[in-house]
């Protein structure tokens, strides 16, 4: 794997900070951006992650992703310390808000797991086409997928799975956008970015209040891994992945 820049948000506990770790350990010579909502929890994740035997240089962003002066703040950031980004993973997301009402607890979710997603996609655009390989991997949920919410028994939460049925689409009109924009000749200039969705499962984290019967973080973040590792094209753009059973396996729609 060549040395890529791998930007992750939310990435100082639960699974961002997995990502970060299986990542480095298996490709020690990227870069990886670190972003926290908190600095000093941020510190002391990249401390955890040294003690965990990590040896690839990590970066700490700081980046509340519904804060339009700090993803500005981020992407000026990136621009001059690095010219580019090649994998943007964007990590950061809510479950629930408790005590809120209805429509608060609708608007939160869909600000943080969807609309913010979009907003620093956006941001980070003109960096991303600065790779020769560029690509932006969204974190959803078995949830988000409409086949296997009609016909599957998992745990429901109807805003969540709401927001991440928003997020596919979202992943998907980005990459159809970014189709369009290479069919009409542009990339020769600016290379496809290819965008992905991916399923972890539930994993036993401060997200699902370290649910039991979760998955371990580490097997969570392996299929995010796979694909930002994806040098080969191996993985087409406008998809939705998921890692069980020891190999990679495309989530319907």
């Amino acid at each position: 794997m060549t040395q890529n820049i791998v930007l992750v948000t939310g990435a100082n506990q639960g699974l961002g900070f997995a990502i970060i770790q299986v990542a480095a350990l298996r490709h020690p010579t990227n870069t990886y951006i670190l972003c926290s909502r908190d600095l000093n929890a941020g510190n002391q994740a990249i401390q955890k992650l040294r003690d965990l035997g990590v040896t690839a240089r990590i970066d700490l962003v700081q980046l509340e992703v519904t804060n339009d002066d700090q993803i500005t703040a981020a992407v000026h950031h990136v621009t001059t310390t690095y010219g580019k980004l090649d994998v943007l993973i964007n990590n950061a997301g809510i479950l629930h808000q408790p005590n809120s009402s209805l429509r608060t607890s609708y608007n939160n979710l869909l600000n943080v797991n969807l609309t913010s997603t979009a907003m620093v996609s956006i941001a980070f655009t003109p960096l991303l086409h600065k790779s020769p390989d560029p690509k932006v991997i969204n974190i959803s949920s078995g949830l988000g997928s409409i086949q296997n919410s009609l016909t599957k028994k998992m745990g429901r939460t109807v805003p969540y799975g709401a927001s991440k049925i928003g997020l596919n689409g979202l992943t998907v009109h980005m990459q159809v956008a970014e189709n369009d924009r290479v069919e009409v000749g542009e990339e020769s200039e600016k290379p496809r970015i290819r965008y992905f969705v991916c399923a972890p499962g539930a994993l036993k984290t401060a997200f699902s209040n370290f649910w039991p019967l979760g998955r371990l973080p580490e097997d969570g973040a392996e299929v995010v891994v796979r694909l930002l590792g994806d040098d080969g094209g191996v993985y087409g753009g406008g998809s939705f992945w998921e890692f069980v059973e020891g190999e990679m396996r495309i989530v319907p729609w």
